[in-house]
């Protein structure tokens, strides 16, 4: 199953739209649009190559009012997961932490979690 199959029977997908992709010898780039079951949004970006993998992914209301954001771009270097990070937006102020080399199943498999607990 290529990586659209799999995404067009994920339960949490109801849609989704390709940003912008290109796939060279050496490199891709994906960018997503997800809109999923509750309405909200994910946008995603991985970039590839040989050496590097870059990543954000960024949860946010139908509204655009930001939830999480997941990145490893290296702004945070005291943190112990440097460059890898996680912003939380749910309270009154932006809540960074630590995070690890997340892909895009297991940050579906997050929200799914957080939409279906109480």
């Amino acid at each position: 199953m290529n990586f659209l199959d799999w995404l067009d029977k994920h339960p949490l997908v109801i849609d989704y739209d390709v940003l912008d992709y290109y796939d060279l010898d050496d490199a891709t780039l994906l960018k997503l649009r997800i809109t999923l079951t509750n309405r909200s949004v994910l946008f995603t970006k991985e970039y590839v190559d040989e050496t590097v993998r870059k990543y954000a992914f960024h949860w946010q209301q139908i509204d655009a009012t930001w939830l999480m954001r997941w990145d490893n771009v290296p702004h945070f270097p005291k943190l112990a997961s440097f460059p890898h990070h996680r912003y939380d937006y749910r309270s009154t102020v932006e809540l960074v932490t630590d995070s690890y080399d997340i892909t895009l199943s297991e940050v579906l498999t997050y929200i799914q979690r957080q939409l279906t607990t109480p």
